[in-house]
């Protein structure tokens, strides 16, 4: 079993980070949600409509939790097993007979196994985000006091007459049939003889894999998944796919990379800073992140100031990277440049840091959550393995 210097064996760190991130996830959960509903949501049009969001209870509040908790469990042990791979293959021998590695190949080693951790972080991202919007979807479908209106964008009218977006509120947690896209991209009703150019112009969207389904049958399996919204991580998966094919699940890598990395770079510069500031003649011979000689108060004050500059240059990389991976992201943005222009364009500037102040919670408390769990984690199987199962 591998083991550093004066540290936790790599199974230890294994069961003990895998643990206390699945569960921190599981706990700010609620943050994540709000956040995503902030970024996606329409609350002015909605109720301009009188349309609400009726939660029926918590378990749809936590719909998506599955995705994250899993994403975190398997971001964490790639990041751990890569990093514990990294160090070690590029460790030196010493004139003591142990092998160290040096700080410059420890950074190495952390670029990489922020690399690894990263590349699955991309998938989960994407069908929690679309679970997020099936629970939203589920809730505005319950809140909404014309039943008259189907609010996931299909005509209620005997004559299949085309619904006009200036007089009806359409959720934008739906997913939008050719003819709705159409016109949202227009910004004006289309005619029901005009439907067949219609099909043609947004049919560029279709995955490769459903080449030779035609654009009715898409609409009608689009149709079929805003009745019934999937609330299940496998059941999503399965929607996700049939639409998308594997596509689905690479949407906003780089968007995602790109926040990841500037995210941790304000983070931790940050708290290295104002550490120094509070604790400038540490005694420590290496930084000890979480044993400072500093008090709980002024702890818990590091983690405020450095979410707080973690959000103030990621949060705008968050919201375009929750566009990109929506239900229709695909559909109506292009790139990451484009896609914060438009959201410029058309709601302000101020639109790019929605959703930052339950992020920003999420970061300050998340980093502390995960220390204090992950040394519970760390007693409990140091204690379970000094216990024998077989006694004389």
């Amino acid at each position: 079993m591998s083991t550093s210097n004066n540290g936790d064996s790599l199974l230890t760190a294994l069961v003990a980070g895998c643990s206390a991130s699945g569960l921190t996830a599981f706990m700010t959960f609620p943050l994540d949600f709000l956040k995503v509903n902030l970024q996606l949501s329409n609350s002015v049009t909605r109720s301009q409509y009188n349309v609400t969001q009726n939660f029926s209870s918590m378990a749809q509040i936590m719909t998506g939790s599955s995705a994250l908790v899993t994403g975190n469990v398997i971001k964490n042990f790639a990041r751990i097993s890569s990093y514990n791979w990294a160090s070690n293959f590029m460790a030196i021998d010493t004139s003591s007979e142990k092998k160290k590695t040096s700080a410059p190949r420890v950074v190495i080693a952390g670029v990489m196994s922020g690399f690894m951790e990263t590349i699955w972080i991309v998938p989960f991202e994407r069908v929690k985000t679309v679970m997020i919007q099936n629970g939203l979807l589920e809730a505005e479908k319950r809140g909404n006091s014309n039943t008259s209106i189907d609010i996931t964008g299909l005509s209620m009218d005997k004559r299949g007459k085309p619904i006009n977006l200036s007089k009806q509120y359409v959720s934008p947690h739906a997913y939008y049939t050719s003819e709705l896209l159409a016109q949202i991209k227009s910004g004006r009703p289309v005619s029901k003889f005009q439907s067949p150019a219609l099909h043609s112009k947004v049919s560029h969207g279709k995955p490769h894999h459903l080449g030779h389904h035609t654009q009715s049958s898409l609409d009608a399996l689009k149709t079929e998944f805003n009745k019934t919204p999937a609330m299940t991580m496998l059941r999503t998966v399965r929607q996700m796919y049939a639409l998308e094919g594997f596509h689905a699940f690479t949407a906003g890598t780089m968007i995602t990379f790109v926040r990841q990395v500037g995210s941790g770079a304000a983070w931790f510069s940050t708290y290295s800073a104002t550490r120094q500031l509070f604790d400038p003649h540490g005694k420590s011979p290496e930084p000890m992140w979480f044993s400072l000689h500093i008090g709980k108060t002024q702890q818990m004050l590091l983690y405020v100031v450095s979410a707080c500059a973690a959000v103030a240059l990621t949060q705008p990389l968050d919201v375009v990277k929750s566009h990109i991976q929506l239900k229709n992201g695909k559909l109506l943005y292009k790139d990451s440049l484009s896609t914060a222009y438009k959201l410029v364009a058309r709601k302000g500037f101020m639109l790019l840091y929605s959703g930052g102040f339950p992020r920003g919670i999420k970061i300050a408390v998340h980093g502390s959550i995960t220390a204090l769990l992950y040394n519970y984690f760390e007693r409990t199987i140091n204690v379970l393995g000094e216990q024998s199962v077989f006694t004389d």
